[in-house]
């Protein structure tokens, strides 16, 4: 079995040495390795070329003259790679030494699969494990396409760093370029819906979790991907039955609500900034749009229109009102 490995990259030199270093550690050597690097300005295609010199039969650097954003740049890494099935591993994470060993074994013994994954350990930024995403429940097997879509798996996460039959993005697709956020989970939603999994209940990678990575991005932003993800992938759950259906939309419904919320709070919190109370109503009108489920409300709009004064003295109002309500009725 022949396996390429690509690994993207963006400014993340104190770690990318890392990364590169755990992927030529493996016990089961891969076939290439391909990065990609997407205009970094810290001196990281200076450490991928010192690789090249050491390695230049085994890795493949691709280097971007201006920034393309993720979506590019793990396209880029799939077309580079030539090796019967395809791997990946962010600049920032790590390969486990049997990583690669393991899955593909998995997949010779399981030839109705085409994807192999596996647990994986979150990491702190300075490389303390802090746990693993599977350690309370073990993920599904199989047919996932339902709860792909769904996000119904440990902790609301996704699987990683699959190991992938490489055919696969001829009849499906590449990454979609439109996104900046959530590309993977759109990427495993189509995969996903051709072909079958199979897990391997061990850590075998390491994620590391900073403050670059999603949690930077605005809730209205994460909101306009998924609704974005959602009605381009909707057509898929055609022939999912009633039951799957339902699943996804009231499983993506309720995480979508939950970031709703915290798009209102960011609105209110830049009114109470004064960053502009019109400004923070179009964040929130933003969000109702992008959550159909999710209608206006009157207390978030009052709390971007009125003076935090002004609001904590109208709501003191309105709980008196209604406690005199009540001792009417009694």
């Amino acid at each position: 079995m022949k396996i390429s490995v690509y690994i993207t990259s963006y400014n993340q030199k104190e770690y990318l040495l890392e990364s590169i270093e755990s992927v030529l550690s493996q016990t089961l050597k891969p076939f290439q390795i391909v990065i990609v690097d997407d205009c970094s300005t810290d001196g990281s295609q200076e450490v991928i070329a010192g690789y090249v010199s050491k390695h230049d039969d085994l890795i493949i650097p691709v280097y971007h003259t201006q920034n393309q954003g993720v979506a590019q740049s793990r396209i880029a890494g799939v077309r580079a790679t030539t090796g019967d099935y395809v791997s990946h591993v962010d600049g920032d994470d790590r390969f486990l030494p049997t990583k690669l060993e393991e899955e593909a074994r998995l997949l010779q013994g399981n030839r109705n699969a085409q994807i192999a994954f596996s647990d994986y350990y979150y990491i702190t930024e300075d490389g303390t494990r802090t746990g693993s995403w599977a350690e309370t429940e073990k993920p599904p097997q199989g047919d996932v396409f339902c709860r792909t879509f769904a996000r119904d798996f440990p902790k609301q996460g996704l699987f990683r760093n699959e190991l992938t039959h490489r055919e696969a993005w001829k009849h499906i697709g590449f990454y979609d370029p439109n996104l900046s956020l959530y590309e993977d989970y759109e990427m495993l939603i189509r995969l996903t819906k051709h072909l079958r999994v199979v897990y391997r209940d061990v850590p075998l990678s390491e994620y590391r979790l900073h403050e670059a990575g999603l949690s930077r991005a605005r809730a209205v932003e994460h909101l306009a991907a998924l609704k974005y993800i959602y009605e381009k992938n909707q057509p898929l759950l055609d022939d999912a039955g009633p039951a799957g259906r339902v699943e996804v939309e009231q499983k993506l419904g309720e995480w979508m609500a939950r970031i709703a919320n915290r798009a209102v709070d960011e609105a209110i919190e830049d009114a109470q900034q004064r960053r502009g109370r019109a400004h923070a109503l179009r964040q929130y009108l933003q969000v109702v749009r992008s959550q159909p489920s999710y209608s206006v409300h009157y207390k978030p709009v009052l709390r971007i229109l009125l003076p935090e004064v002004a609001f904590e003295s109208l709501r003191a109002v309105s709980r008196k009102a209604r406690l005199y309500a009540r001792s009417v009725r009694r």
